[in-house]
């Protein structure tokens, strides 16, 4: 095997930087918006695909479990990707590009918000969901990489990383949900 260190190291490199030119403002605003929706008994819905649906459930366990566990009413917060069994129905019997909007709709309530984590921000199925929450004037957070994509247009606050490589999206995005439970541990 070849290695290229250079790639590698080019790709460390952009990661650092663009960990350190996160919207620290966009950062508050969304640990804002996330305790809002605990004080308003609303769920955080989540969903990505992919990296950012892995990313989307640890965004999900850590707001979840790791600062729910620490209060008295716990911040509820679940993954819509983690729900494969219903998604798979929705995908097999509608299509994949409306799976996840088919099954927010029959969760979600007015105070719930939704929260897409994507790096090109282009994903039908995650333009569609995010479309159908705004319409129900759900609030709509995004997570995404330099360029926005589609999403853009459906999203109430949104974090854009610095890159267009999806390795250092990734990454940053996941630096983004321990930040946030950092941020939202100590305000317990």
């Amino acid at each position: 095997m070849n290695l290229d260190l250079n790639c590698a190291n080019d790709y460390l490199r952009e990661t650092v930087h663009a960990i350190s030119n996160l919207d620290q403002s966009k950062l508050r605003e969304i640990a804002n918006q996330l305790g809002k929706l605990q004080d308003n008994d609303g769920i955080l819905w989540v969903a990505g695909n992919g990296g950012s649906a892995s990313t989307g459930a640890h965004l999900a366990c850590d707001v979840g479990k790791g600062i729910g566990s620490a209060m008295e009413t716990p911040m509820r917060t679940l993954s819509l990707n983690e729900q494969m069994v219903t998604q798979s129905a929705w995908a097999n019997d509608f299509g994949f590009e409306y799976a996840l909007m088919n099954h927010l709709r029959n969760l979600a309530r007015p105070q719930d918000g939704l929260l897409v984590i994507s790096g090109s921000g282009n994903s039908v199925n995650l333009v569609n969901v995010a479309r159908w929450a705004q319409e129900r004037g759900l609030h709509v957070i995004s997570l995404l990489g330099a360029n926005g994509g589609r999403i853009s247009d459906y999203t109430t606050l949104e974090l854009r990383v610095s890159s267009t490589d999806q390795q250092v999206v990734e990454n940053t995005h996941l630096v983004i949900v321990h930040w946030l439970f950092k941020a939202m541990t100590r305000a317990i």
